[in-house]
């Protein structure tokens, strides 16, 4: 069925962004490449490379050497300290041009027609924030596997996880090609509307490395007068890396994130966070002023209502780890 979709000839166009530290030479050009063969290049403004302090000697001239097809296409930007996921896609946005960012991660490979369904849709609806269906690539073998429709949900401890998705949502004309409404992104692979993202306050700039700010970010736009939508006429491959999680540089980032995102958006339900982690009540997050002040210059509404209207069964949950 989405083979048979047609979408207009004039769409808005797309920056696409990607950050890699260390990242392994071959999966970085693969990433670029797909995306270089198989975008049209009349919504393919350009392609934004950031490089958050890799020290891998293949990530410089022989990157660069390589990145000579692209010219024309591609921006490289070279971080002169590492800045994290949050801030080196901040620096990479700041220099778009496009009409749409696209966020990919370092590691994928887009699928045929992967962003005229998500520029589409943001065409039709600029506060709609999309992402693609993500496949699975074998770590070990780099077989592409297809998923099948999922929906991005989070349990109380804010680790996103994969959710089914109710076959009613996928009755009607469209069947399983229609947008699924997702509480959460995974937050590797998104488009949104520039000026868009910049109304809502981009990321929080407060976060370091990465971890938290696709939950974050799926909060605020629920919660502040957007929509979230898994797109199921667009496929990405994603290699699922394993998680690092015995680094301890990387455990202590996602914790003060985490408490950020609490302290910000949960209201009176981070009592539920800490009946799971109570340990973290008395750990410092740093200064939020700023996005409370954001979420009160938005005018958002408030966790319950996301609860009531987009989330309902995480309530039901609350009693389960």
């Amino acid at each position: 069925m989405c083979l048979q979709k047609r979408y207009p000839a004039k769409l808005p166009t797309a920056s696409v962004i990607i950050c890699f530290h260390n990242e392994e030479f071959n999966a970085l050009f693969r990433t670029l490449s797909s995306v270089g063969n198989l975008t049209p290049h009349y919504i393919l403004e350009e392609i934004i490379l950031v490089d958050d302090m890799s020290d891998f000697d293949d990530l410089k001239e022989k990157l660069d050497h390589h990145l000579e097809i692209f010219r024309g296409k591609i921006k490289v930007i070279r971080n002169k300290k590492r800045e994290g996921l949050v801030r080196s896609r901040l620096i990479g946005a700041s220099r778009a041009s496009g009409d749409v960012l696209v966020f990919l991660d370092s590691h994928c490979e887009v699928n045929t027609a992967w962003l005229q369904p998500l520029l589409h849709a943001i065409a039709k609806d600029s506060k709609m924030v999309v992402c693609p269906l993500i496949d699975v690539i074998d770590y070990m073998t780099l077989e592409y596997q297809s998923s099948p429709v999922v929906r991005g949900a989070f349990n109380w401890h804010l680790d996103f996880k994969w959710d089914s998705v109710y076959s009613y949502e996928m009755d009607g004309p469209e069947g399983p090609t229609r947008p699924i409404r997702s509480p959460a992104m995974a937050g590797g692979i998104f488009a949104i509307n520039r000026h868009y993202f910049n109304e809502i306050g981009q990321y929080d700039k407060g976060m370091d490395l990465w971890g938290a700010e696709n939950l974050e970010l799926s909060l605020r736009i629920w919660m502040c007068g957007g929509q979230l939508f898994i797109i199921p006429c667009s496929r990405v491959g994603h290699i699922s890396k394993q998680r690092f999680s015995n680094q301890p540089e990387l455990v202590k980032a996602m914790t003060y994130n985490n408490l950020r995102l609490v302290h910000v958006w949960l209201d009176e339900y981070k009592e539920q966070f800490f009946l799971q982690q109570p340990g973290l009540k008395s750990v410092a997050y740093g200064n939020i002023s700023e996005r409370v002040e954001l979420r009160k210059r938005l005018g958002c509404k408030s966790f319950q209502w996301y609860l009531d209207n987009v989330f309902p069964e995480l309530e039901t949950s609350k009693g389960s780890l």
